[in-house]
């Protein structure tokens, strides 16, 4: 009706685009607290705090309230908030108020102004390090 927000419209929080926020099967909201390390095979959103190893098989998005201490690891990280460890990730955002104090290994990376990063950048090229170990070529750890 007139006035109404849609129910899309209604569930999007601010600051997040709609696929980020529409995604999200799993969610540490603010105030909470978890230690130990933890998987995730969807969509997930921390904006709590975790003390432990996060990883996940699709995305991880750490709100701007949301705080990790220990190694991340998925297919896209998006980062709010603050990470202090390690990164691996296929794409790896960090947002204008993220914080990442940690090494990154990643293909791809987008750092926005205002944001934080004090770690050593690994940016792979997955093609080209999948043709180095099949030929055993230099630069693969041999």
């Amino acid at each position: 009706m007139f006035g109404q927000k849609s129910k899309d419209e209604s569930n999007v929080s601010p600051g997040y685009t709609k696929s980020e926020s529409s995604q999200i099967k799993t969610l540490i909201s603010e105030g909470c607290k978890f230690e130990g390390n933890l998987f995730s095979p969807s969509n997930t959103k921390i904006d709590g705090i975790v003390t432990g190893n996060l990883s996940g098989e699709n995305g991880l998005i750490i709100g701007e309230k949301g705080i990790i201490k220990g190694d991340v690891n998925s297919i896209e990280v998006t980062i709010y908030g603050h990470v202090t460890g390690n990164i691996k990730a296929h794409k790896l955002e960090i947002k204008g108020t993220g914080r990442v104090f940690g090494d990154a290994d990643v293909e791809h990376i987008v750092i926005e102004y205002g944001a934080k990063f004090n770690g050593k950048l690994i940016m792979r090229e997955k093609l080209e390090d999948e043709k180095r170990d099949a030929y055993d070529l230099p630069g693969n750890g041999t």
